[in-house]
């Protein structure tokens, strides 16, 4: 199938990169972070390693994902590439999709791996499994199904990275930040205001859904409800977003 196939050729392309290189960065931070605080006592120092390792995983991830997405276009242009794939009989939707299934598998590897370090580190020094991190990291890695599929947008509108890039990390920031526009929608508010919170409130990605480290470094159970829902509104933004994507690639024209 050649939506599979772009996605085969654009992972082994992405894992080529120096992606790897975060996931030992991210294993060295986490265990010496581990050994500084973990050795001292076990207890709060725990919690501080892993709040810290959790938001290490969404942050490399959110920068993997921003990278990769900011530049996958681009390349494919600065080697002409994208024409020899575009001259073949491959719908535009195809190259759609087969590039974001391959970005999404390298962010997924990636989050994975570090998951995994984190698992087996906390093991080490806590003496006990914490299954809660590995569904925090889950929720990140869909976290950051947004955040690529977001990337894939502006790079079907735009092709310069650097305008992706900056695009795609404020639309991170807006996700991540998108709870306080409530404050912005009382009656005291002027009515523009009020009007732009709610669009803004409607159009942007509740990323703050996702981010349950807190809660799970604190012990709080996180449901299987909460944890679905969240799975659930991350598909259907990405397929929206996937969609618009495809209505803005079909129209442009590369010579």
């Amino acid at each position: 199938m050649r939506v599979i196939a772009i996605a085969l050729n654009t992972a082994r392309e992405a894992l080529r990169n120096k992606v790897l290189y975060s996931i030992v960065l991210f294993a060295c931070l986490v265990a010496a972070t581990a050994g500084l605080f973990g050795s001292v006592s076990i207890g709060e120092p725990m919690k501080f390693v892993k709040d810290f390792s959790l938001m290490s995983i969404g942050l490399f991830g959110v920068v993997i994902a921003t990278m990769l997405g900011a530049t996958m276009l681009q390349k494919e242009l600065g080697r002409r590439t994208i024409l020899n794939i575009l001259s073949k009989p491959v719908a535009r939707w195809e190259f759609i999709a087969g590039k974001f299934l391959g970005l999404f598998a390298t962010v997924a590897i990636t989050v994975g791996l570090m998951c995994c370090a984190l698992l087996v580190i906390v093991a080490v020094v806590d003496r006990r499994l914490d299954l809660g991190l590995a569904v925090a990291s889950g929720l990140s890695l869909f976290e950051m199904m947004i955040v690529v599929s977001v990337a894939l947008l502006v790079s079907s509108i735009v092709v310069t990275p650097t305008m992706v890039g900056l695009v795609t990390a404020a639309v991170f920031i807006a996700g991540r930040a998108v709870g306080y526009l409530s404050y912005f929608v009382t009656p005291e508010q002027p009515a523009m205001l009020r009007a732009i919170a709610r669009m803004l409130y409607w159009l942007l990605p509740h990323l703050d859904r996702f981010n349950i480290a807190n809660r799970v470094v604190y012990g709080d159970l996180v449901s299987v409800g909460y944890v679905a829902a969240a799975i659930l509104y991350a598909a259907a933004y990405t397929g929206i977003v996937l969609l618009l994507s495809v209505a803005f690639f079909s129209r442009r024209e590369f010579a």
